[in-house]
């Protein structure tokens, strides 16, 4: 017959292993409990681990959608609040305009409204956020148009004077201008000085904003123009009508050339205003959709977080209870060890 013989230490050393296997599922349910979630999930779950990587992937990728949302909301705001300033100041010209046309002393103040006029279009269309100029068009980082008044002369401001000696042989300021016929200002206003304001006369003169809108994708299957730009037909003809009534005052004009301009400039105007108010409604429906886009995905985020939660979620009562087990094996265990030390041949010799 034989017989194994069992030492005290290798029997420490079984109860040693055991409380190091014990402590260690004690921690991971300690921090499941205190997390509330599978402390890892690719154990936890197994096969369907896949599962919740693919639904993480799409929150986040929602998440980030909607952050970009926030951003481009807060750039459409800024955008539509800039329209809003450009078509005020076109209806307070409007008026100053078809009150000076009636009287001569006031006529004569129209060139100074006009320039007041300009200058806070130009700034208007060069207004930023968030260091991106807003009517650049996709061109964020290029100012779109340059200061009309500039020293020395702007592109734009020389381009008029040159049409203008071209057309009429002498500059607006000569003298000679107070013989120019109606019906002559009115053929170079419809031509030569239109063809300044024209898309291609106007973007080698007086725009370096792009024609094409920044697009944004405000949800995985919509791509939005959220956008505008300074090349617009609104914007063009406000720039005209300013133009005329600041180069081609009444005090160089003779009065029936000078009714000319202010005519067409109040046609212009009207004209600009109507499409400056497509061009706020546009901006509406694009700030409408992405409001909306928005709302959607914060739904689609919440039932994707739920999804994720049944998955990789822990039973808070399972894991105390769970934590309350351990802690009494790992009590015994000690409490085994402790005896098992104390054992001693002497004892029974």
């Amino acid at each position: 017959m034989r017989t194994t013989f069992a030492a005290t230490h290798a029997l420490v050393n079984a109860n040693r292993v055991q409380m190091m296997k014990l402590q260690a599922e004690l921690a991971t349910a300690q921090k499941e409990l205190a997390t509330g979630r599978l402390a890892d999930v690719g154990l936890g779950l197994g096969g369907q681990t896949g599962q919740v990587i693919s639904l993480r992937q799409e929150y986040s990728r929602l998440e980030a959608i909607t952050h970009t949302n926030s951003i481009v909301a807060a750039r459409l705001e800024a955008t539509q609040a800039s329209v809003d300033l450009i078509a005020a100041g076109a209806e307070a010209f409007l008026a100053a305009l078809i009150d000076g046309s009636r009287t001569e002393v006031a006529a004569k103040g129209l060139p100074a409204i006009a320039k007041s006029a300009m200058e806070a279009l130009v700034a208007a269309l060069n207004s930023t956020h968030a260091g991106d100029y807003l009517f650049a068009g996709i061109n964020t980082d290029v100012r779109p148009v340059a200061d009309y008044f500039a020293s020395p002369a702007s592109a734009a401001k020389q381009a008029v004077d040159d049409s203008f000696v071209a057309n009429f042989g002498f500059a607006q300021g000569d003298p000679a201008a107070g013989a120019i016929a109606a019906a002559d200002m009115s053929q170079f206003l419809d031509a030569g000085f239109a063809s300044l304001f024209e898309p291609a006369g106007w973007t080698s003169a007086w725009s370096s904003a792009s024609n094409e809108n920044i697009r944004s994708r405000i949800s995985p299957s919509e791509l939005v123009s959220t956008g505008t730009n300074a090349n617009s037909d609104g914007i063009r003809k406000l720039a005209m009508a300013y133009t005329m009534v600041v180069e081609f005052s009444a005090a160089n004009l003779g009065d029936a050339a000078f009714q000319v301009v202010a005519e067409k400039a109040v046609g212009l105007i009207g004209s600009a205003a109507a499409d400056l108010t497509a061009e706020r409604a546009q901006l509406g429906a694009a700030q409408e959709r992405v409001s909306n886009a928005s709302n959607r995905m914060s739904i689609q985020m919440g039932v994707l977080a739920n999804h994720v939660n049944a998955l990789e979620a822990v039973d808070p009562y399972e894991a105390s209870t769970r934590i309350s087990t351990l802690m009494t094996q790992i009590e015994t265990a000690y409490a085994l060890t402790a005896r098992i030390q104390k054992l001693s041949i002497l004892n029974y010799v």
